[in-house]
Parts: C-alpha cells; structure tokens; sequence
C-alpha cells in the first residue's frame, strides 16, 4: 500500500508542494499561463494570468522586473513596496515570478523554474526587524 499522506518533494533543502507540481503538469494543454507567487502573508503557489493582478495589483501596469541571473526568469514587483536599508534595496510586498519568450509575452512557467526560484529565495530571502515587528524580504542584490 501506497502511502501518500506527505505530498511534497524534497531534493536538498527545497520542498515542492505536490499541489504546485500537478498545476504545472497540468499546464501543458490548457492553454493558461502559469506563474508563482509569493508574499510577506503567502507561500509560494501557482497562480495564472487572470490572477496576478489579485496578488499584486499593479502587475503588468506599473510594476518593475527583476532579472534571475542565469536565468530568463523576471520577479515582477511594486517599486512603492521597495526598503532601502544600509544600502541594499528589499522587496517588502509580494512577487510573482514570470517567464517571458523572445517576443517578450509571457509563457508558463515549468517546475524546474520553480525548483530554481525556490532556491533564489533560499539565498535571498531575509527577514528584518521593524519596531518589534518580523518583516519577510527579499535582498534584491
């Protein structure tokens, strides 16, 4: 008997929720565009296109691009929502993770993607303190 009752992937430290891995796979023929998403309130989860602008309002309007390095990777984000602290710059709010193709629209994302941005947050990911208060951030440098 199968035992199914942990649905989460693990190489390292990473964990991929199987939730995460069974959209994506499921992305192939729908004809949906597939990001992640991520806030100070959220963990990381699939979202779509019709979604983004629910997690972050000014997505695709008045928002700024993150490049991965190594990567064709984009982290889209609220430049209002940027600390700049002991000279480094911060991403206080949330972030969805796009892809784009050579035309520049956006493309889903796969789950080795995800593996990858998962692992850019493990090294970028920090927590600051603010008048008591735990802040979730993510180091832009």
């Amino acid at each position: 008997m199968k035992n199914d009752s942990n649905p989460i992937i693990r190489s390292e430290e990473i964990t991929i929720d199987m939730h995460i891995c069974a959209a994506l796979s499921e992305s192939g023929g729908s004809g949906e565009t597939y990001f992640a998403a991520i806030a100070p309130d959220m963990e990381l989860t699939v979202i779509t296109l019709d979604e983004a602008p629910d997690i972050l309002p000014c997505f695709d309007e008045d928002d700024a691009y993150l490049n991965i390095p190594d990567s064709s990777l984009l982290l889209s984000y609220n430049p209002a929502q940027v600390l700049k602290l002991a000279g480094k710059h911060y991403l206080t709010g949330p972030v969805i993770l796009v892809r784009t193709n050579m035309d520049g629209e956006f493309i889903s994302l796969t789950i080795d993607q995800v593996y990858l941005f998962q692992k850019y947050l493990m090294r970028h990911s920090v927590t600051l303190m603010a008048d008591g208060q735990k802040l979730p951030c993510i180091c832009m440098e």
